[in-house]
């Protein structure tokens, strides 16, 4: 069956285009942003909402929405026969791993792996690109916390830059706000399938057609594919790691409009169980018993581990190029833990680029911020089957029965009813605003 739709974030408060009228019976309305389009207003709410990022970053979402997978603007329609693909039935079974069938629009999370990648791709790299696709999805209150952020800091929404796409799959949030969006991909392949799917999307969304020109490239070669100062956002989501750091903030920084955003947003792939230890110790155990091969297909081979177990922090911004006191570099669910470590990689605060201006904020599901919703999610045993088949194959499952097996055993006995646990994310955003 396939998941019910979400509703968008709600994006009154700060006006975005496209995005959802304001209701002006909410008592607060008074207190929110005006519309980018509206200027005298939009200026006279930045320092309050800039004193709101000291503090809390304030996100609001729709009634509900943290517990519903983002939809992307994408209409829901029936899921195709799984009978002869194991990992797309495995990730029928999770509640976090809902598939948005219409973006898999072949009928199979394998296929679509393999259609986006050149015959002689590792393996590696088509469970990344599965993964991504069947991983945790970005949660509304992310899309919320970048448009935010972006809305502080510039009035212009007419070119967007996602670089390192992959097939797409943060592409549509983008065009439901910018005018233009460019995808960009090391792989021609994959920017193939980010073109098929894309121009589905677009054909359902007639308002948005013309929205998607695309180029081969890395993120590092930004600048080869848009004019310089023209870019108002420039993302990169998930990949940040596989980059050279130096190399990719000075070419999205020659691309940025001044007052542009420069967007970088990494998850862990490997998640805790919150409020059961004995739940969580066994999860950990099956981690243990992975080894490295999830980190393999995260982050490849080179530099990627060290820079991924640093989270962002690898990441310099030049004070010539951004704002270093608008600068966030937001943490979430990383409180009493090693957040990004890798097996057999180490990083040390010398490895750190973040500059001493720059402000960090740290958020946790277990406190309910707002800022952390969508990254703790509820559910099943059966769901670590499923990540397990994303990360490792699908025929990696059965040397993790025992696991899987001790899993559901500690969940009935532990869980209030003996069903769901609550799992959680290590993520790290960084947000900058170009000079």
């Amino acid at each position: 069956m396939a998941p019910a739709a979400a509703q968008k974030p709600t994006l009154s408060a700060i006006g975005i285009p496209n995005g959802q009228e304001e209701d002006k019976s909410d008592e607060s309305w008074s207190n929110k942003a005006a519309s980018p389009t509206d200027s005298d207003n939009a200026e006279k709410n930045f320092a309050a909402l800039d004193a709101i990022m000291d503090s809390k970053l304030q996100i609001s979402t729709d009634a509900g929405a943290k517990d519903k997978p983002a939809t992307n603007g994408m209409s829901s329609s029936p899921p195709p026969d799984v009978s002869s693909d194991p990992l797309s039935a495995i990730a029928l079974t999770s509640p976090l791993h809902s598939v948005n069938w219409d973006a898999v629009q072949t009928g199979s999370l394998n296929s679509i792996a393999n259609s986006a990648l050149p015959s002689s791709a590792t393996s590696n790299t088509s469970l990344w690109e599965t993964f991504k696709r069947t991983g945790p999805r970005y949660p509304p209150a992310l899309e919320k916390l970048i448009l935010d952020y972006h809305h502080r800091h510039s009035k212009s929404w007419q070119l967007a830059h996602d670089m390192g796409s992959g097939s797409g799959v943060y592409s549509p949030v983008l065009a439901r706000y910018f005018r233009h969006v460019h995808v960009s991909d090391p792989s021609t392949a994959g920017l193939a399938t980010s073109r098929q799917l894309l121009s589905a999307w677009a054909a359902d969304n007639k308002k948005s057609r013309g929205r998607f020109t695309f180029s081969t490239g890395k993120a590092e070669q930004s600048h080869e594919a848009v004019a310089d100062g023209t870019v108002d956002m420039a993302i990169v989501m998930e990949g940040a790691h596989l980059t050279d750091p130096e190399m990719l903030v000075r070419s999205a920084a020659q691309t940025l409009a001044k007052d542009g955003t420069l967007a970088l947003v990494s998850y862990s792939p490997i998640c805790r169980v919150g409020g059961n230890p004995r739940a969580n110790e066994a999860v950990q155990r099956l981690f243990t018993a992975w080894g490295g091969k999830p980190f393999d297909v995260v982050c490849g081979e080179g530099s990627a581990k060290k820079h991924f177990s640093q989270g962002l922090d690898f990441v310099p911004l030049p004070e010539d190029l951004f704002d270093q006191a608008r600068t966030r570099r937001i943490s979430i669910n990383t409180t009493g833990r090693k957040a990004f470590e890798v097996p057999g990689t180490t990083a040390d605060a010398s490895d750190s680029r973040v500059h001493n201006n720059e402000r960090r904020h740290d958020f946790s599901s277990e406190d309910n911020d707002e800022v952390a919703t969508g990254w703790r999610q509820e559910v099943g045993p059966e769901f670590f089957r499923s990540m397990t088949a994303a990360l490792l194959g699908p025929g990696a499952t059965q040397q993790f029965e025992k696991h899987f097996e001790e899993i559901q055993k500690i969940v009935y006995e532990t869980s209030p009813n003996g069903l769901m646990i609550d799992v959680e994310w290590t993520v790290a955003i960084l947000l900058a605003t170009r000079k």
